[in-house]
């Protein structure tokens, strides 16, 4: 049951969190909650628990080749999404995330240190590449919207979470930051809201994936000297302080679907 729960039930329930908190107070506060490492931080626990210490955090490295291809996912979702349809941007942003991860492997043979300043430097770079849409009201959600988006997720998380352990340490890390959480946000709600509402959910994932890149620096740099209890909490640690500031960071850059969005909604509530 616990295994259920860390595999598919937390990722999903996350997906349904971040929908509403979308919806709620604007797609650049969704964004930056769905960065949160709901899947990848389960998917190295269990790496580690199973394939030991040393793999997982090998595989941590490999992740932020990753991390750093889910902002290039982002950015590139961004910029296409008001030329091609959802099924066109996400093969071809799902292509943009391979290339970088591709890229990015041999980095692992470096160190930790170049692996997490490039992986850094691509997210910052991807954030400032991200076009600016105007602001755009909500859609009322249907009824339909979070089953639909929730089961979505579960089926590609599923794949991830069976497929990882099948494989080695560099392919591990690749699918624990496959985008999955902002798949779901991006493609849904360029089908539903259209593109400018998911430029704004892009826009707050790139700010919330530099978190994730802490989470998995600090993974990859503690877990064999303090053990998985000590170093997942320590990373959990390093999330929270770096979600804090770039949630602050996003609302005081008055991105599209921030500030200024959740202070409309409340007033039309």
């Amino acid at each position: 049951m616990v295994d259920l729960f860390f595999k598919i039930i937390l990722p999903v329930m996350m997906i349904g969190i971040v929908t509403v908190a979308a919806h709620r107070w604007g797609p650049a506060v969704g964004g930056v909650l769905g960065a949160v490492p709901s899947k990848g931080g389960p998917i190295l626990i269990f790496l580690a628990v199973e394939q030991g210490t040393a793999f997982a955090a090998s595989s941590a490295v490999t992740a932020l080749g990753g991390a750093a291809g889910c902002g290039v996912f982002c950015l590139v979702y961004a910029r296409v999404c008001h030329r091609m349809n959802w099924p066109a941007a996400g093969l071809v942003s799902y292509g943009a995330f391979l290339v970088i991860w591709a890229g990015m492997v041999p980095l692992e043979d470096w160190g930790l240190v170049p692996a997490f300043v490039a992986a850094a430097a691509i997210l910052v770079a991807s954030r400032q590449l991200l076009p600016v849409a105007p602001p755009t009201p909500r859609r009322e959600m249907t009824r339909s919207d979070l089953p639909i988006r929730m089961t979505a997720g579960a089926a590609m998380v599923v794949f991830v979470t069976t497929a990882g352990p099948n494989f080695g340490a560099a392919i591990s890390g690749m699918l624990t930051t496959i985008p999955t959480i902002s798949a779901v946000l991006a493609i849904f709600t360029h089908a539903q809201e259209g593109p400018d509402r998911t430029i704004g959910v892009m826009r707050g994932m790139t700010h919330g994936l530099l978190g994730f890149a802490a989470f998995l620096a600090v993974v990859a740099a503690t877990l064999v000297r303090l053990g998985i209890a000590a170093s997942f909490l320590l990373a959990l640690a390093a999330v929270v302080v770096v979600q804090a500031i770039e949630l602050r960071s996003a609302l005081r850059a008055h991105l599209p679907g921030a500030a200024d969005e959740g202070l409309l909604i409340e007033a039309t509530d």
